[in-house]
């Protein structure tokens, strides 16, 4: 929805950041109001618009990789709220070890179960009901309590990923699969193909990102 893109524009303008970058929106199957909005710069579109959600969007992330204009990229959903510096730090973990897969350390707002529980907040899950100040004041806390720390990865975005390392040991598969006799998430099955090739998946506990959680599906 434009509701959530300007969200997720909002907090990436309002974040302040000592590393360079340029953002890239990928419209996965855009309605016309959104691409009324003029911010869509990929118009990815799926030859089965009605195909299950999970798989488009895995395609669609695929599709952003492959489109964007750097070697390294950073994934992040429209229903995600960044903090101040969270880029420098997953930026600063890929340079001390290229063989790492960073990623941000999720406040989730409890709508759905989080692998990271402990950290769990409601900030709002509609746009109109986030509270900002709050955010704002809250992920500075943690930043600062966390600067410098990094935890075994238990979170998938937003993540930075090495665009050629992304397409030899990846990309997403087509949707949830058949893995080693149990049904996983795409997301799952990329970041172990990263753990067989010698990577070490990381949270960056300074990184720290809001998740709405299923804001385009639920408004």
């Amino acid at each position: 929805s434009p509701q959530w893109l300007s969200f997720a524009l909002e907090g990436l303008s309002w974040a302040r950041n000592r590393t360079p970058y340029r953002t890239m929106v990928v419209g996965n199957d855009a309605e016309p109001q959104v691409m009324d909005t003029g911010r869509v710069d990929v118009d990815h579109r799926n030859a089965d618009p009605a195909e299950y959600y999970l798989n488009r969007v895995y395609k669609a992330w695929n599709r952003a990789v492959e489109s964007a204009e750097t070697d390294w990229v950073v994934m992040i959903n429209s229903d995600m709220y960044v903090s101040d510096y969270w880029l420098d730090s997953l930026v600063q973990r890929k340079v001390a070890d290229q063989r790492t897969l960073p990623c941000s350390l999720l406040v989730e707002s409890g709508r759905i179960p989080s692998a990271m529980p402990e950290y769990v907040r409601d900030f709002g899950t509609t746009v109109d009901g986030f509270n900002r100040e709050d955010w704002q004041r809250h992920a500075q806390f943690l930043r600062l309590r966390n600067e410098g720390k990094c935890e075994p990865g238990r979170l998938f975005m937003p993540v930075l990923v090495d665009k050629q390392e992304f397409f030899d040991i990846g990309p997403y598969p087509p949707g949830n699969v058949t893995w080693e006799g149990n049904v996983i998430s795409g997301d799952n099955v990329l970041f172990h193909k990263y753990l067989a090739a010698g990577y070490k998946w990381v949270t960056c506990m300074d990184s720290v990102v809001y998740h709405a959680q299923e804001g385009e599906m639920r408004g």
